[in-house]
């Protein structure tokens, strides 16, 4: 027998990984990452348990993939605004337009899944653990970069970086929120920039 032949033997591979994490995504949005099943994703994605094993090697890792496309899908993108070298005032703008511009990237927003994995990670796998919090310390760095480069020209006030990093934290799932409740974009402009202004008192 040909080595092409002994390749093409078998069960050939349908599972379409892209859709399982979609799938996946959705519905850890939904319902919560620890309430739903490796049994009920494989019915609502239409694969079977075997074959979705085979791909991600178990919910541990179906998890991390899911993850992994958040991170490409928003977070990076929440980091590219951050990155950009402008005023602090201009920052929060192209912050704000960001959050409004999600509601076309994900069909129905339904907050911060990194907060909400985060939240539960005492029903998570080992290496799912390990992504969040390596997920976790990569924003709050990027918010300590935004808020140090502010500082160092004087556009807020001299508050204690730690303690801007968690605020900025806090106010970003907060407009996550908003968004998961279908709150209209000017509530979440408007809310958004009254939480910012904190650090612009006097400025």
């Amino acid at each position: 027998m040909s080595d092409s032949e002994k390749r093409g033997r078998g069960r050939p591979k349908s599972l379409n990984r892209d859709q399982v994490i979609a799938t996946a995504m959705e519905h850890y949005w939904v319902d919560g990452p620890a309430n739903v099943s490796i049994n009920e994703i494989c019915k609502r994605a239409g694969v079977s348990k075997p074959g979705l094993y085979r791909e991600f090697g178990g919910e541990d890792g179906l998890h991390q993939a899911v993850l992994e496309n958040y991170l490409d899908k928003g977070l990076k993108k929440l980091y590219d605004v951050l990155a950009v070298d402008r005023p602090f005032k201009d920052g929060v703008e192209a912050l704000i337009n960001l959050f409004l511009e999600s509601r076309s990237v994900f069909t129905s927003p339904r907050g911060c899944l990194l907060r909400d994995m985060r939240s539960c990670e005492d029903h998570l796998g080992p290496n799912t653990c390990e992504t969040i919090e390596r997920l976790h310390s990569d924003s709050m760095a990027q918010y300590a970069v935004w808020i140090e480069r502010a500082k160092s020209r004087n556009e807020i006030q001299n508050i204690w970086t730690d303690i801007a990093v968690e605020y900025v934290d806090l106010q970003f799932g907060n407009a996550m929120l908003l968004l998961k409740r279908n709150e209209p974009d000017d509530m979440i402009v408007q809310v958004m920039r009254l939480a910012f202004s904190v650090f612009t008192p006097k400025l």
